[in-house]
């Protein structure tokens, strides 16, 4: 019989120190960015799964959206792209999820329209539920009218429902 090797666990950030994170970019009384490579910043960019603990892996993509969208609107505007396009292309399917959330909230972001369209292709019905609904909150300032319509035609009815009182 032969054994295999030990695997090596999968680096996971807390969902804690995420939030703390993005808490602290948000009560900041200056513009800041995500320029520096000190270990905060790093575990926000990185493309590590989210350990959400004991807290329900929905309910930590919908606050870590709300702590998203609070700390991108204090952001230079290429660095909060920067962070939400990383999440929105990140294999961690609650980064995608919490970057869903996060366009529900009103502020300022370059590329909005874009990252609309791609997560409105995401493999995870539940992200694209959330991008529906934030689909319809910036239809008055972003092109998402493409990513409505292939919605609407989703395989998944849940998602269909909500593209359609969107839409």
């Amino acid at each position: 019989m032969t054994m295999l090797p030990p695997t090596t666990p999968m680096p996971k950030v807390s969902l804690r120190s995420l939030l703390a994170r993005l808490t602290a970019i948000a009560l900041s009384t200056t513009a800041v960015g995500t320029a520096t490579a000190d270990d905060s910043t790093v575990e926000l960019t990185a493309d590590v799964a989210i350990d959400p603990d004991v807290i329900d892996p929905s309910d930590a993509a919908a606050a870590l959206g709300r702590g998203l969208a609070l700390a991108v609107a204090r952001m230079r505007p290429i660095e909060a792209t920067h962070l939400v396009t990383t999440w929105a292309m990140s294999e961690d399917p609650m980064r995608r999820l919490a970057v869903a959330h996060s366009l529900e909230w009103q502020f300022k972001l370059i590329g909005d329209g874009v990252v609309i369209d791609h997560l409105a292709q995401d493999p995870d019905p539940l992200v694209r539920i959330e991008i529906a609904r934030a689909a319809w909150v910036r239809r008055g300032v972003a092109d998402v009218y493409g990513a409505l319509a292939r919605l609407i035609e989703d395989p998944d009815p849940d998602v269909r429902a909500v593209a359609l009182r969107a839409g």
